[in-house]
């Protein structure tokens, strides 16, 4: 029988979520789960593992008392996932922002503080947000369900399901002060901009969009819908809060990446035909790799550690296990941290990644796992790191 957590660099790594019969993950990378005093973690509680969630499943969403195993309830919600759960996060210090489904089956977000109540409702569900610029960024939910099950919401159409790149869809700003919604970078905008194939004939989808620290600058991907014959590619875009759009490659496979600062982003790309992470200036266009070595093509969920020092990334199964890799971007090294091992799943987009964060002092390290049959959130401490 295989051992459920392999260590490589003698982290002590705990379960952080109550010891029950419910299932607890946080989703996504790239965005930050730990409070600012790193005791408190934001969690989605849910009652199974094995499926996609439909229509009327619930996720409680809540918090994580990381000393004491405790998980406070603040809010449910039927509008989310297991790859990036309800895109749950913080907002400011006590407040937090997750996506709903309104009452009139439509999707939207609310904010609530930590006793649960609601502070701010929008009509539109949040992509990506900012207590910064006190901007978020909105997208087609329907579309990407369509697209890629894993990262929509179930239960809902896609109005323009049949329209290949709508004239009033596409990437949308919401102010979060005053909850005004405004539409600036449409699918016909993209098609004018960009007339390559095989986006000016193909079905397009935004996907996987993100606001850089400071809250006025994103990156978004551009993909075309898998048809017969013609596989889906990724461009990588650029853009202000005002729609102006910069492109950073051409189609080809961009996946992965995180901001290193309010300028610059870390991308697994095929950039120039070299596969490797690149760190593009979203501003310039200008790209450098970064000479990651025995990479070996992982398409790794990459994030730097808060000082920069080092990067983060795990990887799809190997021999089972999920692999959490560290390099160390002074020393050169690319080594493996822990592996978890990863259940057998029927469904691609039901798997658990480990999606591994840092807290906001980088002294310790989630991650969402399986290695317990059920889905569970891990915590170590950084102190396992050679410096």
């Amino acid at each position: 029988m295989k051992e459920p957590i392999k260590v490589y660099m003698n982290a002590k790594v705990k379960s952080i979520n109550p010891n029950d019969d419910k299932h607890y993950f946080f989703g996504y990378y790239d965005i930050q789960p730990f409070d600012k005093t790193g005791r408190y973690h934001l969690a989605q509680q849910v009652d199974f593992m094995d499926r996609l969630p439909e229509k009327d499943d619930i996720a409680t969403v809540g918090i994580i008392d990381i000393e004491n195993n405790e998980f406070k309830a603040l809010g449910k919600t039927t509008a989310w996932n297991f790859q990036q759960g309800a895109l749950l996060r913080w907002y400011g210090d006590d407040e937090i922002l997750y996506n709903i489904r309104k009452d009139d089956g439509t999707y939207g977000a609310v904010r609530k503080n930590l006793k649960g109540e609601t502070t701010a409702e929008y009509d539109m569900p949040l992509a990506t947000a900012s207590d910064v610029s006190k901007k978020g960024i909105s997208i087609n939910f329907e579309r990407i369900f369509d697209f890629r099950a894993g990262y929509g919401y179930a239960g809902k159409p896609d109005p323009f399901f049949d329209v290949k790149a709508p004239e009033t869809d596409g990437v949308f700003t919401v102010d979060l002060e005053t909850g005004e919604s405004k539409l600036i970078i449409s699918y016909a905008d993209m098609i004018k901009q960009f007339p390559e194939e095989p986006y000016t004939s193909s079905k397009l989808l935004v996907n996987h969009i993100n606001l850089n620290p400071c809250g006025d600058r994103f990156v978004f991907l551009l993909r075309n819908f898998f048809e017969e014959g013609v596989m889906w590619k990724t461009q990588l875009i650029a853009s202000d809060l005002e729609g102006n759009m910069v492109p950073l490659t051409n189609y080809r496979f961009n996946s992965h990446y995180c901001w290193k600062n309010d300028r610059e982003l870390l991308i697994v790309s095929d950039n120039e035909d070299k596969f490797g992470c690149w760190l593009f200036d979203t501003v310039t266009g200008k790209a450098e790799l970064i000479d990651i070595p025995n990479l070996n093509r992982r398409d790794i969920h990459c994030l730097y550690s808060p000082d920069q020092r080092f990067i983060l990334g795990d990887a799809y199964p190997d021999e089972g296990y999920r692999n959490l890799m560290l390099y160390d971007c002074e020393k050169g090294t690319f080594e493996a941290i822990i592996g978890s091992l990863s259940t057998a799943d029927a469904n691609w987009d039901i798997r658990a990644d480990l999606h591994a964060r840092f807290d906001r002092q980088g002294s310790q390290i989630s991650f969402d796992a399986t290695h317990s049959n059920k889905r569970e959130i891990c915590v170590f401490s950084t102190e396992c790191i050679e410096r």
